[in-house]
């Protein structure tokens, strides 16, 4: 597998399975390494940078502040940060801009 799109959408569906627990630290983390490991294999790489921008749009807080940081900041916990993260992937990949 060599897409962010599919990569996250297989996690939606089992975050468990892929992270241990419901965290969007966790899912920070997992997408980092994964990422890393192999830059220029990635098909949709651009994905990993709008995903910061769609977030910092979203909660209109431009700064140094990683998406998942963001998320966090007005979540209840890492498990509802991370259910908030899967609505606003849905809207990015549908290519909605989260308002």
């Amino acid at each position: 597998m060599n897409s962010i799109k599919e990569l996250i959408l297989k996690i939606k569906e089992r975050p468990s399975a892929y992270l241990g627990k419901k965290s969007v630290s966790c899912l920070k983390a997992f997408l980092d390494g994964w990422y890393l490991r192999d830059m220029t294999g990635v098909e949709d790489m651009h994905l990993m940078h709008y995903i910061q921008e769609a977030v910092e749009d979203y909660y209109n807080m431009k700064d140094t502040h990683s998406w998942d940081r963001i998320l966090l900041f007005y979540s209840e916990d890492e498990a509802d940060a991370l259910a908030k993260f899967f609505i606003l992937f849905d809207k990015i990949i549908n290519e909605d801009k989260p308002n």
